[in-house]
């Protein structure tokens, strides 16, 4: 747990700060259960162990469940031995690793709660399990009264309480959250769609729904710090981090896994900067090669999600979204196959994880496992023995090829990027974080730039569809009140009413800017938006600007 310190967490303290405010509030008398989405390694038990090192709070009871691969005797004995490990530790009694011990030693202070604990441990000898998950369920909060204490309980990976085969597990579960009021709960999946489709639809709770927060992959800013961090002592260009970024998306495990070989390779080679080749033969040996780090971490992805009679389909599947095919209509043309049989097998996809989707667009929502499918998976399936050393010539050519066509767009102005990107919207609505946004198709786009009264210029995109005129504001500094008061008076002096005014804000927005602008019916969006667009249409990052040209 100490391993997690504070100069190593980054991009997720305000995630940190979140929970540590709601087990606060839970104290005071409000409680707000919490559910960490996200992909896997992207941080979401991480946040939950920082949690757990800092927690100093003897009023606290934590409990955190692995529910991955667990049975019902499992997560019995994990949350009645939780409680009372951290009941005995907080109040000066005997600790111990065994339950017998732990219940000996408790029940003078906790008779109720061991008494329940004792009735639950008959009922799973006798194989009631449905009785002993319903009494397991109720638990914590008998324990909560009777010690005085307030409980938060982290079950990571909740979805597998499916596993235990138990009728209508989550609306028992929910019965009892909404009656907890001593308890707060915080859930982690890294099944996004399934884990939305439990929450919405299974744990409605009257009081206490859960507040979703989801934990992607680094921003720009984290990345490039995580970076730098885990190459301490080493130098490499901005343009080669950047590069690495758009590569993995920002994803902290393949960053990491980087970063190690890299210093491996530099520690070899005993220099102390980066270049590209050096760089091209990390990646050839984590990505490229068949037991490379990486490279075997997507073949037991893709044997997990393609295992099974008939299921080559799956991996036709795959590698056409990974050849940029998003819709159903295009996969089924594409692939020979009709719809209803694209859509089921694309259903399964969305439940794993593999898959996301927003408005009509399917895509590889992981870019590093894109790439992998694309130039690496579907060359290998079909390559002869005798050419192998002709692909690891291939491999370093187009890793050239990708880090080259990232050099040509990054010297494009932002404005151009931003073109590009409006350019791929086709008059469907997309959902961009927990917002639904209608965005037209653009028939004349132009940029301008609008040399301020008070001084400075505003650099902005109109846009013209054929229900009317928009404005796209880009704004590379911190935004206040007073400059929403200026974007608009100056948009108002080129268009009387503007269909729509966005705001694309590549810095801090304060609150009463954002008020103002919803005011006005403004969009803002920020990097984290920007680039959510860039991954489903599946073009580069688009970085903060230190200066947006026109």
């Amino acid at each position: 747990m100490n391993s997690v310190g504070q100069e190593q967490f980054y991009g997720r303290k305000k995630k940190l700060d979140l929970l540590k405010r709601r087990v606060l509030d839970l104290k005071e008398g409000y409680r707000q259960n919490m559910a960490f989405l996200g992909d896997r390694y992207t941080g979401k038990t991480m946040i939950v162990q920082k949690f757990l090192a800092d927690l100093d709070d003897a009023q606290i009871v934590p409990v955190y469940i692995d529910l991955e691969n667990a049975d019902l005797s499992h997560f019995f004995y994990k949350l009645v031995g939780s409680l009372l490990y951290h009941y005995s530790q907080g109040h000066g009694l005997a600790v111990a690793d065994d339950l017998t011990l732990l219940m000996n030693t408790t029940e003078g202070h906790l008779p109720e709660t061991v008494k329940a604990v004792k009735r639950i441990k008959s009922l799973l000898a006798q194989n009631r399990e449905r009785e002993a998950y319903l009494e397991i369920i109720s638990l914590p909060q008998t324990f909560a009264q009777e010690g005085n204490v307030f409980c938060v309980l982290f079950f990571d990976e909740f979805q597998h309480l499916e596993d235990f085969g138990i009728t209508d597990e989550f609306l028992e579960l929910g019965k009892r959250i909404m009656t907890q009021r001593r308890c707060l709960y915080v859930v982690t999946s890294s099944l996004l769609w399934s884990a939305q489709k439990i929450l919405t639809e299974k744990l409605s709770l009257l009081f206490g729904n859960f507040e979703i927060i989801e934990i992607q992959p680094f921003d720009l800013k984290s990345s490039q710090e995580f970076i730098r961090f885990q190459l301490k002592g080493l130098r490499m260009s901005d343009q080669l981090v950047h590069f690495v970024i758009d590569f993995t998306g920002g994803h902290p495990l393949y960053l990491t896994l980087i970063c190690e070989e890299l210093r491996a390779l530099c520690a070899s080679h005993k220099q102390f900067e980066i270049f590209l080749p050096l760089l091209t033969v990390a990646m050839e040996s984590i990505l490229n090669e068949r037991w490379g780090v990486l490279s075997r971490h997507f073949d037991l992805v893709v044997e997990r999600i393609a295992a099974g009679k008939g299921n080559v389909v799956v991996l036709r599947i795959l590698l056409s979204l990974a050849d940029g095919r998003q819709k159903i209509t295009e996969l089924s043309g594409s692939l020979n196959l009709k719809q209803a049989m694209v859509t089921a097998k694309i259903n399964r996809l969305l439940e794993l994880g593999i898959v996301a989707k927003n408005g009509n667009n399917f895509y590889l929502p992981d870019r590093l496992f894109k790439y992998w499918l694309k130039f690496i998976f579907y060359k290998r399936r079909n390559v002869i023995k005798d050419l192998e050393d002709r692909q690891q010539e291939e491999f370093r050519q187009e890793f050239c090829r990708a880090y080259e066509m990232l050099c040509a767009n990054a010297k494009k102005d932002v404005s151009s990027q931003i073109l590009e990107l409006l350019s791929c919207f086709e008059n469907e609505s997309l959902l961009i974080n927990g917002r639904r946004y209608k965005l037209p198709v653009f028939r004349q786009m132009t940029p301008t730039r609008v040399i301020m009264k008070a001084g400075g210029h505003l650099d902005l995109i109109r846009a013209v569809s054929d229900d009317g005129e928009w404005i796209i504001v880009l704004k590379p500094g911190a935004v206040g009140e007073n400059e929403i008061n200026h974007v608009l008076a100056e948009t108002k002096k080129i268009i009387h009413k503007p269909q729509r005014c966005v705001l694309i804000s590549f810095d801090h927005l304060d609150e009463s800017a954002r008020i103002r602008a919803l005011q006005e019916r403004m969009w803002i969006w920020n990097e984290g938006e920007l680039n959510m667009l860039t991954s489903i249409f599946g073009k580069s990052l688009i970085a903060c600007p230190a200066e947006v040209k026109v």
